[in-house]
């Protein structure tokens, strides 16, 4: 073992160090917050093939009252009656979709079946298929550890932060959590342990930290209610979730992908222009780094922005088709979140690029050269 690390240079035990520090601190503090798996329910969503789908007046009723009906054909080979509400009939559900049907039922009564979505699952993974094969020939191996930490991702988020949050957690705290544990696992597992990783790594903190709090900090003095229908929608269960906070964990999410870039970006950047085993000038580095990092985050900063807002456009067109003046639909909670986002998420990108920056500089004067072990003569 010893051999082993005397022939790694200091650049990768530093960032070998960091990773062990994060999994020391995180992975117990994630055993004990884990969430704890919910109770069967008597939902469950089957699979079927639709037929005799019928429609009555779908466009004038609400989305609460069944507009149609359809018999399903489950896997087992049942037939059971379908009811179709709007949504079935705005996603176009017709004879011969293989659909997924909400099923519920109680012991005092028979099950109830209604339209959930198409069944999506055949044609997403084909098509994501074609997707890791264009990554494998054009990124190559490192494009395929970023879709395999994509995934491995993804799964811990649903199984430990939404869960987390659903639980009663505090978003803010499983998102923090998983924020770190995360983009540590996912960085340095896709471009390796290095100086450069670990400078991206530490800006890419930076600029989350710097948004979460002025997020906070805005939101609180806004007094942001719900966002949009799904968190109004969380007042009427049972659970007791801060809408602000999880808005802004939101955020948190959906900015780590931006913030990244811009980090590993600008780390690039720096150590380009470097060599290896001498003192870099940072007179002369410096400006360079800093004068590509301004063009990046001007371009991030429109990036996010139309992001965001494009997420919310729904709203944007049914306030217009309503005539509501844009000086009572900036008041909004919908619009106002969204504002808290944009804004938030730019105090994120304007710390990251320097933050990234001075960090690779600071790293940049490690030597990155394996150290030879000396000879040993008798």
């Amino acid at each position: 073992m010893k051999t082993l690390i005397s022939r790694l240079d200091h650049g990768t035990r530093l960032s070998t160090a960091v990773v062990v520090v994060i999994a020391v601190t995180l992975i117990p503090l994630v055993i004990a917050l884990w969430p704890h798996q919910p109770g069967s329910t008597a939902t469950t969503y089957p699979s079927a093939v639709l037929s005799d789908v019928s429609y009555t007046d779908c466009e004038n009723v609400t989305d609460e009252v069944p507009c149609g009906q359809a018999t399903g054909t489950l896997n087992t080979g049942q037939q059971v009656e379908v009811m179709l509400f709007r949504d079935a009939w705005l996603s176009h559900a017709a004879n011969g979709d293989r659909s997924i049907l909400y099923a519920s039922s109680s012991p005092d009564s028979d099950t109830v079946y209604t339209f959930h979505s198409h069944d999506r699952a055949i044609k997403l993974a084909v098509f994501t298929i074609i997707v890791i094969i264009v990554v494998l020939l054009v990124v190559g191996g490192k494009g395929i550890r970023a879709i395999a930490s994509l995934l491995a991702s993804a799964v811990f988020i649903w199984a430990f932060l939404i869960g987390g949050i659903s639980g009663g957690g505090s978003p803010l705290l499983y998102t923090t959590v998983s924020i770190v544990l995360v983009l540590t696992a996912v960085l340095f597992f896709t471009h390796g342990l290095s100086t450069k990783t670990l400078a991206a790594w530490a800006g890419t903190i930076c600029g989350a930290a710097t948004a979460m709090i002025a997020g906070t900090l805005l939101s609180t003095w806004l007094r942001l209610g719900p966002a949009d229908e799904s968190a109004s929608a969380l007042t009427y269960t049972s659970l007791d979730i801060d809408l602000s906070a999880l808005s802004l964990a939101a955020l948190l999410i959906a900015l780590i992908g931006i913030l990244n870039d811009i980090a590993a970006a600008q780390a690039a950047t720096v150590f380009s222009h470097t060599t290896p085993g001498t003192r870099p000038s940072w007179k002369a580095i410096a400006p360079t780094a800093l004068a590509v990092g301004r063009d990046h985050s001007a371009s991030a900063i429109y990036t996010i922005s139309f992001s965001i807002v494009g997420a919310g456009l729904a709203a944007f067109v049914l306030a217009h088709a309503y005539n509501q003046p844009l000086s009572a639909f900036l008041q909004t909670d919908t619009v106002a979140t969204t504002l808290t986002q944009m804004l938030a998420g730019i105090i994120g990108i304007i710390i990251t690029m320097p933050a990234t920056t001075a960090f690779a500089l600071l790293l940049s004067r490690i030597p990155t050269k394996p150290q030879t072990l000396s000879a040993h003569t008798d």
